[in-house]
């Protein structure tokens, strides 16, 4: 039987010995009659986005030419491998030092593994935008980070210092990581902590550009001495600027009390310190951890930084402010214990005091509620409201400081010259400028 026969035996009466079941639909075959071809045009199906396909008229030849090629050089493949003309042996590693992505280099806390950094920089990297301040002084560039979204409604986290001076009709371009160049506005910021909040509608010409994701909070509580993390910024301010959008580095083991610098009215709290050379693009950037999850934003902090050392807002103090400067412009008051500075005291000196871990306090502030309760530089707090683990690290006492309010009260046990020490602390608000003892 020929095609033509089929095809009017498909659409007529059947005989005793037709098929027992219907033809299939004229779209769901890689054949049609010419007649169907007029009658039942195949409908092309919308457009998929920007990486996407679509069918249109006379696409199904096309698929039919492809799968024949397919198959084709599959079983010629086959035959010169047979033949031993072809090497089956596996091709080189891509060259990753080729994308500008380092690698990085093993940690002392990773016991000797290795982390992915090039898929490290394609989870992040999406969400970090760049952004050109135009102030009344000049034009600053730098970076942020996406942590809210609501379709084409972004929030962007960034470095107060790139905004200072600024006010909510100073010019900001935002832009993202494919390019899409949109208005954005200042929302408020929160100096003590070194954070700005722009918003931004990105994604507005869809299907052209795809939504814009935010990024992956983490958390400090995690973080151990040593441990590899990496700062990423906008690769287009970074090409613009010929900097470097992608830095490892490694995280320290204290946290800083910056006092105001150049006239400044407002002193920085709690910021951690990562051993990291990042250029001015990527500051107001993302600091990742080893499974890309953000859990920081770099701080361009003028005259203080020092070279290979980058101060960082730690992502849980960033993210409980981020809600009340949407929402008020201005950050909800900070609860105060009055620590300063503190390092790690990590393995085998905590094993000697029979706890997981704990914190040195370096530097108190004069009258604040610790100091009151006869918390003094030099000693050593184990816990905080009975619990052994939530003081172990920096990170963790952090991580706690930044779920804490003013008047709460909490529960402290600390070491002073050896001997154990407890006491009921009132937390305090935390004050513009601190007093160091």
């Amino acid at each position: 039987m020929d095609p033509g026969e089929e095809a009017a035996h498909g659409h007529g009466e059947e005989d005793d010995e037709g098929p027992s079941t219907p033809f299939l639909p004229p779209d769901d075959r890689l054949w049609r009659h010419p007649s169907e071809v007029r009658s039942n045009p195949p409908t092309p199906a919308p457009a998929r986005g920007v990486r996407g396909w679509y069918r249109r008229p006379g696409s199904h030849l096309w698929l039919v030419g492809a799968t024949s090629g397919v198959v084709g050089a599959a079983l010629c493949a086959g035959i010169l491998i047979a033949a031993g003309a072809v090497d089956r042996s596996p091709p080189p590693a891509p060259n990753v030092a080729a994308t500008g992505v380092s690698q990085g280099t093993t940690p002392p806390s990773t016991g000797g593994s290795t982390v992915n950094a090039p898929a490290i920089y394609d989870s992040v990297e999406p969400s970090v935008v760049g952004l050109t301040v135009n102030l009344d002084s000049g034009v600053q560039n730098g970076s942020g980070v996406v942590v809210y979204s609501n379709g084409p409604t972004c929030y962007v986290l960034t470095d107060s210092s790139l905004v200072s001076g600024a006010n909510p009709s100073t010019s900001i371009q935002v832009e993202s990581y494919l390019g899409e160049q949109v208005n954005g506005q200042l929302v408020g910021t929160d100096q003590s902590e070194g954070i700005a909040v722009i918003k931004a509608n990105l994604c507005v010409r869809t299907p052209r550009y795809p939504a814009v994701p935010s990024a992956n909070p983490g958390t400090v509580a995690n973080l151990q001495t040593g441990e590899q993390v990496f700062a990423i910024g906008s690769t287009a301010v970074a090409s613009g600027e010929e900097g470097s959008a992608f830095n490892p580095g490694f995280m320290d083991d204290a946290t800083c009390y910056l006092a105001p610098v150049n006239g400044g009215s407002n002193a920085m709290f709690s910021l951690l310190v990562a051993n990291v050379s990042i250029d001015s693009s990527a500051y107001g950037g993302a600091l990742v951890d080893s499974t890309g999850a953000l859990i920081g934003i770099t701080n361009q902090v003028s005259g203080a930084t020092k070279p290979g050392l980058v101060y960082v807002t730690p992502i849980d103090t960033a993210m409980e402010d981020v809600p009340a400067i949407i929402k008020n412009g201005q950050p909800a008051a900070h609860a105060w214990l009055g620590l300063l500075q503190e390092t790690d005291i990590s393995s085998p000196a905590a094993l000697g005091l029979k706890v997981p871990g704990a914190i040195e306090v370096q530097d108190i502030s004069t009258g604040s509620p610790a100091a009151k309760v006869g918390i003094t530089d030099g000693d050593v707090i184990t816990a905080i409201d009975g619990s052994n683990g939530n003081v172990s690290s920096v990170g963790t006492f952090v991580a706690w400081m930044a779920t804490t309010k003013p008047g709460q009260v909490v529960n402290i046990n600390w070491l002073h010259n050896g001997a154990l020490r407890q006491a009921h602390v009132t937390l305090g608000t935390q004050p513009a400028v601190a007093n160091p003892m």
